[in-house]
């Protein structure tokens, strides 16, 4: 076997200078978006501003956007420790301090245009630096080094920009394939149905413009003055805005009503379908047309399809927070803490129905659930009843029998000998055998609890049920016989 080579291993070698793919000037990055670098020409990003007048790019975006938003956020420590405790509820505070889901929104402008530029304005608190405020940055306004640094472009430098201070700009990028910091926006996919949209939109009101309203046609008698047919032309031109024109007597103004129909449906459909393109592009799923029972399919397809946009962009605006605030926090006034984690929870709310199923099922084979597991589980107040009320609930009494005669029980003695411990056993084994592997391979209760919910469906119960339905019939012959025995038939 050939030796290890641990320096090769360890090293670099698909470089961004090697990169073939990667265009890169003197020492800066140069964007790959194709549509950038097609259509942008001196706007660079700026078109993708555009992009979002559109009313429906601007909807579809803002309920992405908000979705995240709408989420609860949460900081958890790195372990248990005080320290890293203590180190969790600093990361939380400062968070509320820049009201956290301004600072979501502005970074989350990185869906369209790749990426997103927000600046920290520290400040300090007693021997605390804490964040004063993020203010987002236009993202026009930066580039990157080959080592994937920003670099902000300037009046004295428009070329490679300047390199910045650490701990003060975050960058979170959005799309991109190669690692790229420029990332790779949904601009690029908007810019074609927005464009077309666009002319069409502007088609369509060139089509009503000439068809909706009648055209004015003047009429000049033969060898007229060339300022005879100027008056003449004004004063048509003037009929768009006027109610009413004067013109010479030995001249004639007509309407030529429009001959076309219906023609206008062609515009609506490319604008809808247009509209349906961005809709997808941006949300994952524009439903499309169906009927009967594909439409409650398309509804459930659509709405997972969200939640998981939901849930990729909160994990990734996550990831951004947790490499850059959370760290930087700790780094300067709790150097050697563990770095807490920020994170959205976006779950759907549980189906307390099966679940509550799922707890009396377990519940009636011997396990009971946690007062702390209810109080997560089904909310509200709960409290334990108290055992003297179980007592006054009078307790079910079966019928007594005197133990003086056994000749009273002699068929259910027999009964008894045909079904012993030692027949039961194997079928009691193979019945609980899933559930007791269960239990032995959970390390603690909540894991036993949700490994119990699991086997609880697999416990083979037709070896005992074939059992005691032989059991039950032999009961039944057992006891006509005896009853015949008795009245002697």
């Amino acid at each position: 076997m050939e030796a290890v080579d641990k320096q090769v291993l360890t090293s670099v070698i698909a470089t961004v200078q090697r990169d073939i793919t990667h265009p890169y000037f003197t020492s800066v990055l140069r964007q790959t978006d194709d549509t950038l670098i097609q259509r942008g020409g001196n706007k660079g990003l700026k078109i993708y501003d555009e992009i979002e007048r559109d009313g429906k790019v601007f909807s579809a975006l803002q309920k992405r956007k908000l979705a995240v938003i709408g989420r609860p956020w949460q900081v958890d420590p790195a372990t248990n420790s005080a320290r890293d405790m203590a180190a969790a509820e600093m990361v939380k505070r400062n968070l509320m301090r820049i009201n956290f889901d301004t600072i979501t929104l502005d970074a989350l402008d990185a869906i369209l245009k790749g990426f997103s530029v927000g600046e920290i304005i520290w400040a300090q608190d007693g021997k605390e630096f804490v964040i004063d405020r993020i203010m987002p940055r236009n993202a026009r306004r930066f580039t990157f080094d080959l080592d994937y640094k920003v670099r902000m472009l300037t009046w004295e430098n428009l070329m490679i920009g300047e390199a910045l201070p650490e701990r003060k700009f975050i960058v979170h990028s959005f799309g991109g394939k190669d690692g790229s910091p420029f990332g790779l926006g949904l601009g690029t996919r908007l810019f074609w149905p927005a464009f077309f949209k666009r002319q069409d939109i502007s088609a369509w009101l060139v089509f009503l413009d000439k068809f909706a309203s009648p055209t004015a046609v003047g009429k000049h008698p033969s060898g007229a003055p060339d300022s005879e047919i100027d008056r003449l032309l004004e004063a048509l031109q003037s009929i768009a805005q006027e109610t009413a024109i004067a013109i010479p007597e030995n001249m004639q103004v007509q309407f030529l009503e429009a001959a076309r129909s219906g023609g206008s449906d062609a515009y609506e459909r490319m604008a809808r379908y247009m509209d349906e393109q961005i809709e997808e592009i941006i949300l994952g799923d524009a439903g499309g047309k169906q009927s009967g029972g594909a439409i409650a399919a398309a509804a459930i397809t659509k709405k997972e399809v969200r939640i998981e946009l939901v849930k990729a962009d909160a994990d990734l605006l996550s990831d951004t927070l947790n490499n850059t605030i959370a760290k930087w926090l700790v780094e300067i006034n709790m150097p050697g803490a563990g770095v807490p984690r920020i994170s959205r929870i976006v779950e759907e709310p549980a189906d307390l129905v099966a679940k509550s199923e799922r707890d009396r099922n377990i519940f009636e084979i011997g396990y009971r659930p946690t007062l702390k597991y209810i109080h997560e589980t089904y909310g509200g107040e709960w409290e334990v009843v108290p055992s003297v009320v179980l007592k006054e609930v009078a307790p079910i009494t079966e019928p007594e029998f005197s133990e003086a005669d056994p000749a009273l029980f002699a068929d259910q003695l027999a009964l008894d000998g045909a079904i012993n411990d030692k027949k039961l056993q194997p079928f009691a084994v193979k019945l609980l055998q899933p559930m007791i592997d269960a239990l032995t391979k959970a390390a603690s209760f909540e894991e036993a609890f949700n490994a119990l919910a699991e086997a609880y469906p697999k416990m083979d119960t037709e070896a005992l049920a074939d059992m005691l339905a032989r059991a039950e019939f032999v009961a039944q012959l057992t006891g006509r016989q005896s009853v015949k025995d008795e009245i002697g038939v």
